[in-house]
């Protein structure tokens, strides 16, 4: 048992906050980790549950732990965040946060599109395109799982060597081809078994899936993607405006 100083000045639960946090800072527990159940804290810090819960909820408010419902609790990536206002680039935006971007590309192929893609490319359903499935990551902690859909004009993307690479430097560096403006629809998805296998998480686990259309200076589309990001790692900032 891990005795706490019930006569000291500071309460029971910020002696156990501050145990639990220094575990986390010394590596005791590691990014990933699940910590000890609440029954199991109770037992080892000889404290009530409302004790442990009020020390819990600080850590996951500071997003120190993050409570995974049915799973228990464990300790939470770092959060990175991007906001909507940036440019649209996640390479940039990791370099603005003073953070390594990486890209890995799983697969790049022609495909026939289906019919939300082509409605979203302004196609005809089953015209061929396209479509680069790459998992983007910063510091090396897999963020994004995020499919991209080209036209077919685009097949020069079928011999480039996309790995690391921002598709906007791509886009203007080989066709000068600039990014004016991004629509982006916004809502939850469960991630599928190939999506949970690249971001190394759990199958069903609640992403963040954002739709993105990629708008240019003529306002012509120039790609569309779908983007599965994990929340407890990466995070999208939305400023609205009072008109």
């Amino acid at each position: 048992m891990e005795k706490l100083e019930s006569n000291a000045l500071a309460p029971l639960y910020k002696q156990l906050y501050e145990s639990l946090l220094s575990k986390v800072k010394t590596g005791e527990y590691k990014v990933g980790d699940k910590i000890p159940s609440e029954e199991q804290l109770m037992g080892i810090y000889g404290v009530s549950r409302v004790t442990v819960r009020n020390a819990i909820k600080q850590l996951v408010d500071e997003n120190v732990l993050v409570k995974r419902h049915g799973k228990g609790t464990f300790v939470s990536m770092p959060a990175y965040v991007e906001s909507m206002t940036a440019g649209g680039s996640f390479t940039e935006s990791g370099l603005q946060m003073q953070k390594k971007p990486g890209t890995k590309v799983i697969s790049i192929e022609e495909k026939p599109a289906s019919g939300h893609v082509a409605q979203a490319l302004g196609i005809e359903k089953g015209e061929t395109i396209i479509a680069i499935e790459r998992i983007r990551s910063l510091d090396g902690i897999p963020a994004i799982f995020e499919i991209d859909y080209f036209r077919h004009a685009f097949d020069f993307m079928l011999e480039l060597n996309l790995t690391d690479e921002s598709l906007l430097d791509v886009l203007r560096n080989h066709g000068g081809l600039i990014a004016a403006y991004f629509d982006n629809i916004i809502e939850i998805a469960l991630a599928d078994e190939k999506i949970a296998a690249g971001l190394t998480i759990e199958e069903e686990e609640p992403l963040v899936k954002i739709h993105q259309t990629v708008i240019d200076n003529e306002n012509q589309i120039l790609y569309f993607n779908e983007q599965y990001i994990r929340s407890e790692v990466y995070k999208v900032a939305i400023r609205s405006y009072n008109k």
